[in-house]
């Protein structure tokens, strides 16, 4: 239960930022929307490279992340110039989204960080290089905490072993004690023999 709350608590502000991020860029779930300027548009209106731009942005509002990958990737590889600073960007938000299957922050920072070299005028910089920072925190955190939980977990099985080892020291004592009162009793019963010989002789 703790575990899970502190995971909740992880990623808390990362879905505070990813949605912000999608209000910031025009990302809403309106489908015939365009998500990056605020004139509405027919879908076939649009150039193909539009058309893969529309479905990487719905499917990621819906939550098909594996869908809005492979349309981002399309969009990288056939129209780099025109749009691969927006797939980019898709790209990074879907790898840092912690309701992703496979998150992977690392994969996310590799993909702002592309963006933020290969189009240094993009539009899309800034919220890379605070995506960057967000996340480079955000591992740090996880860092510190995962060498607490270790620290923590040392602890323990030391504990443990010392209990283990205060349970075998009581254990020989009470053996101790009982061997010294065995000792006792039997000097006990061998006095009133030695008496009684003593008195039995002239």
């Amino acid at each position: 239960m703790g575990r899970k709350y502190s995971l909740q608590r992880k990623h808390f502000f990362l879905y505070i930022a990813c949605w912000m991020s999608l209000l910031i860029a025009g990302t809403g779930c309106v489908p015939y929307y365009n998500l990056y300027n605020d004139e509405p548009f027919s879908y076939h209106q649009y150039s193909e490279a539009n058309q893969l731009l529309l479905q990487a942005k719905l499917s990621f509002s819906s939550g098909d992340f594996l869908t809005s990958l492979k349309k981002s990737q399309e969009m990288l590889n056939r129209f780099p110039q025109k749009y691969g600073e927006h797939a980019l960007y898709m790209m990074g938000l879907i790898y840092a989204n912690p309701e992703y299957t496979y998150v992977n922050y690392e994969i996310s920072i590799h993909f702002f960080k592309k963006l933020v070299n290969e189009y240094p005028e993009s539009v899309f910089k800034e919220k890379a290089n605070i995506w960057i920072w967000l996340l480079n925190q955000n591992m740090d955190y996880a860092k510190k905490v995962d060498k607490k939980n270790k620290r923590i977990d040392f602890l323990k099985n030391e504990l443990k072993t010392d209990k283990k080892q205060i349970i075998n020291l009581q254990n020989q004592i009470k053996r101790l004690k009982e061997i010294d009162l065995g000792i006792e009793k039997k000097k006990r019963e061998a006095l009133p023999v030695i008496e009684q010989k003593d008195d039995e002789r002239p």
